[in-house]
């Protein structure tokens, strides 16, 4: 296959979670090679979500993440593909960014809950500049809703802020909860169908 999907999971979230397994069905129906990166077992010991509120630690988590996306995706042959898209969630979204600008590849993000770190590498030479879909939720303890979203214009990016809802982009009512992931899932496949890098 010509175009590729590399899903990049956060902490606790693996990639049969609701985000990530809609946007691999998505990129499957779509004819892309998906990739998972999963995170083994015990690697963020000590590690929860929480953690990412301390920053001694949240760096520790993103070594981490970093380390394993660099080691897993080693055998994966990027060249003469005609598109990339990298789905990502949380501290995964922090590492598809370094990924994609240390080895210089030229995906499109689909980036779910992202972190403020994740945007530090989103460039002007197309390395997620102009080419990201970012979603996030209003009431997300570990981001500042007015960063991420200054983060996304000054980066050209298209955000969608989502009423209500956490750091899984859920808001506790599940009818609520079941139109946004339609919505969320409606808009990601409209990305995955726009034309190639």
């Amino acid at each position: 296959m010509r175009k590729l999907a590399v899903i990049f999971p956060g902490i606790g979230y693996h990639t049969d979670k609701p985000l990530l397994y809609y946007a691999k069905k998505i990129a499957r129906q779509h004819d892309y090679e998906v990739v998972e990166i999963r995170f083994p077992e015990g690697c963020f010991q000590g590690i929860d979500k929480k953690a990412l509120q301390d920053r001694k630690t949240m760096l520790q988590a993103f070594s981490i993440a970093s380390e394993e996306a660099e080691k897993q995706l080693k055998a994966v042959d990027f060249s003469d593909r005609e598109d990339i898209i990298f789905i990502s969630k949380s501290i995964g979204t922090v590492a598809a960014s370094v990924y994609a600008a240390r080895n210089r590849i030229p995906a499109r993000q689909v980036y779910f809950t992202p972190l403020e770190q994740t945007f530090s590498l989103v460039d002007d030479e197309g390395f997620g500049a102009e080419k990201g879909l970012v979603f996030f939720g209003l009431q997300d303890p570990f981001i500042r809703v007015d960063t991420i979203e200054k983060f996304c214009v000054d980066k050209k990016m298209h955000y969608r802020k989502i009423e209500g809802a956490n750091h899984s982009l859920e808001t506790g009512d599940l009818q609520t909860d079941l139109r946004n992931i339609a919505e969320i899932m409606a808009e990601t496949k409209s990305f995955l169908e726009e034309s190639s890098v």
